[in-house]
């Protein structure tokens, strides 16, 4: 994994994504970024200061079908907890790089493994797609495959709005644009904005101005574009105000929420902002009476989250959680803001020490969040899981995964390879086993679980339980927190391959005390299908799916890999239409291939995803990529008489 020199941040939110000279004549694109896409057709991911922002339309853009979003927000679900410690009161606010540049990132994947996709989504309740730059841009959407990913776990993500400190190239004359209202009474800034969210799919807007050189009516100014967001904006749709323009106008980080900043958060008992994210300078004391003033002012204390820096140190990071999280039982005084949880993959050194680094990270030292970590020390890293209950975006029918995390070397579909080469598109990203790992053995197993991206049913991970086996020992894995009322035709099934075992689905329903283990029957070999009927149980709410598995040999290098697993009926599954006006836009790159950019009508029907072929060489279709948008591009695609021979095709549940 290539590894990313980052400027740390010590004492304010200012961080760049790019070390590039400040630009005086700048545009909606950088120069490099014009040349490549010039050159190539690649489309990227926006980026805008604001006088480029005021000219942007989804009407004249062609990057902008590219840039869509297109999985809505799944509705959240909360688990029982999973340690003593956990509180369902308090969010986790997640302010992270997930692209490594303001400028420069493709606007769904490209052919690459080296790219972070967080798979740890049961934690998060917002992700702030964290970038901007005074040399490329300071209002920063996050990308399709971001909105996607973190959609489909029920996360909303907001882009960012940057206003840099001066010295690091901030300009008060785009904070100026920002607050200036027109003849008409509207900021055309703001609506700009909002008609972005609401083009692209996204929840929002995280605003951190830290630009100096203004006074109180600037101030003032800066409250009214908020109130004027939170009168237009969508009612799901969040605006985050950033802990430092006073409202003397003045830069001056509280560390707090008192009478300096709290005009930013709330008036005459009505929202200016959704939450504010309180700088890092909090101490115990602060935070106490951030949470007594909130109160005070009608306003939860829990849409305050104070800000700890994990971006240099990571897990190693000191942090004061008491002063957060009281004791067990209690409320915690506030919500916990994270800044740049990316370090686990940013100074990861290779794929598994990411995968290592990403687990300790959320779950602690024995990865399993019904143990908390034992510190001595209050400033000890505790392990997320220690506070938050578990969450996941499994509110209604269908279920299906085949636990892809949104990249790999290769692309099955149905145990058979499809494709080869590097890929990632994070909106490929199945949803991921809810718990990590919460597994129990039995009789003699020794098997831990892992996501494993060397064999794959669909797509290119699975499942993987791993370790020594008994005769007759058994594996319990609690897999997915779920909200699902069974059908009358509802039915389960999961794809297996393994070296010897039996399995049983245990289901954990709604105002049950006890789980209901049901038998599974199998058919078929290599990918084994495990299946049963649910009807027996129709009207009744899964809240937990858990799998048994009972080994039939002792083996000392036992692999039972689970590559899909489905919940559904064919009321769910539906109809799934065929793909539709298909446009294919190339640019010529060496003999007989091109790049091409391709678009389509989204199909009718319960649409998973979209696979792309090309005619190759051979006259045969070969998958080229996945997506679940629909809009692609193609590199070096196979010309036939000059020409891309593209198919698009629906794919469903």
């Amino acid at each position: 994994m290539k590894k990313i020199k980052m400027l740390a941040v010590l004492l304010s939110l200012s961080l760049f994504t790019s070390l590039l000279a400040p630009s005086l004549n700048a545009y909606a694109m950088t120069e490099e970024d014009k040349a490549t896409q010039a050159k190539t057709g690649q489309p990227f991911a926006s980026y805008w200061f604001p006088n480029e922002l005021l000219k942007w339309s989804p009407k004249t853009d062609p990057d902008a079908p590219f840039n869509k979003g297109t999985i809505p927000l799944k509705k959240r679900v909360i688990s029982a907890k999973s340690n003593g410690t956990q509180t369902i009161k308090g969010e986790l606010m997640s302010l992270d790089i997930i692209n490594q540049h303001t400028a420069g990132t493709p606007s769904q994947g490209f052919k690459s493994i080296q790219v972070y996709n967080p798979t740890q989504w049961q934690y998060v309740d917002v992700l702030v797609a964290w970038a901007g730059s005074s040399g490329e841009g300071i209002i920063i959407p996050p990308s399709a495959d971001t909105i996607d990913m973190a959609h489909k776990n029920g996360v909303p993500v907001v882009g960012t709005v940057f206003f840099p400190p001066n010295v690091y190239g901030g300009k008060p004359e785009w904070v100026k644009q920002f607050i200036t209202k027109d003849a008409n009474g509207r900021y055309p800034v703001a609506d700009k904005l909002l008609e972005v969210a609401n083009y692209y799919g996204f929840d929002g807007w995280f605003i951190n101005q830290e630009t100096t050189g203004f006074t109180a009516a600037d101030s003032i100014a800066m409250q009214n574009v908020l109130k004027y967001m939170q009168a237009k904006k969508d009612a799901n749709q969040q605006i985050i105000w950033y802990d430092s323009m006073t409202t003397t106008g003045e830069i001056d980080w509280q560390g707090a929420l008192n009478e300096k900043n709290s005009p930013f958060l709330t008036q005459n008992n009505k929202a200016v902002s959704n939450g504010m994210f309180i700088d890092f300078r909090w101490n115990p004391d602060r935070l106490v009476a951030s949470n007594q003033n909130a109160t005070a002012l009608g306003v939860s204390p829990h849409k305050l989250y104070a800000g700890v820096d994990v971006q240099s140190n990571g897990y190693n990071s000191n942090v004061n959680w008491s002063a957060i999280f009281p004791p067990a039982g209690q409320a915690p005084i506030v919500s916990l803001g994270l800044y740049i949880p990316g370090w686990v993959y940013y100074n990861a050194t290779n794929e598994a020490d990411f995968i290592a680094k990403e687990n300790k990270f959320w779950n602690g030292n024995r990865v399993d969040p019904r143990y908390p970590e034992n510190v001595t020390g209050a400033k000890d890293w505790q392990g997320i899981a220690k506070y938050f209950p578990e969450k996941s975006g499994i509110s209604a029918l269908p279920l299906k995964t085949n636990f892809n995390t949104g990249k790999g070397t290769f692309f099955n579909k149905s145990g058979v390879r499809l494709q080869t080469g590097a890929w990632n598109q994070r909106g490929m990203q199945d949803v991921m086993p809810t718990y990590r790992f919460i597994l129990d053995n039995t009789g003699g197993n020794t098997l831990a679980a892992s996501i494993a991206s060397d064999d794959a049913y669909t797509g290119a991970s699975s499942l993987l339980l791993s370790g020594s086996t008994a005769k007759n020992g058994t594996t319990t894995t609690k897999l997915f927190a779920t909200d699902i009322k069974v059908k009358q035709d509802t039915t389960f099934s999961m794809k297996v391959k393994d070296t010897g075992a039996t399995h049983k689905l245990i289901l954990q329903f709604a105002g049950e005390k006890n789980p209901r283990k049901v038998v599974l029957k199998a058919s078929g070999t290599g990918w084994v299908n495990w299946s049963t009927t649910l009807s027996p149980y129709y009207g009744k709410v899964i809240k937990e799916i858990s799998l048994e598995s009972t080994t039939t040999t002792a083996q000392s290098n036992a692999k039972i890999r689970i590559g899909e697993i489905a919940l559904q009926g064919k009321t769910d599954i539906g109809y799934v239409g065929t793909v539709k006006n298909v446009k294919v836009t190339e640019k010529v790159t060496p003999e007989r291939q091109t790049n091409a950019r391709i678009t389509w009508d989204t199909a009718l029907g319960n649409v998973r995803y979209y696979e792309i072929y090309q005619k190759n060489a051979k006259g045969l279709q070969e998958l080229i990529g996945t997506t679940p948008s629909s809009a692609f591009f193609a590199t070096n695609v196979y010309t036939v008489n000059g020409k891309a021979q593209i198919t698009v095709k629906a794919i469903g549940y």
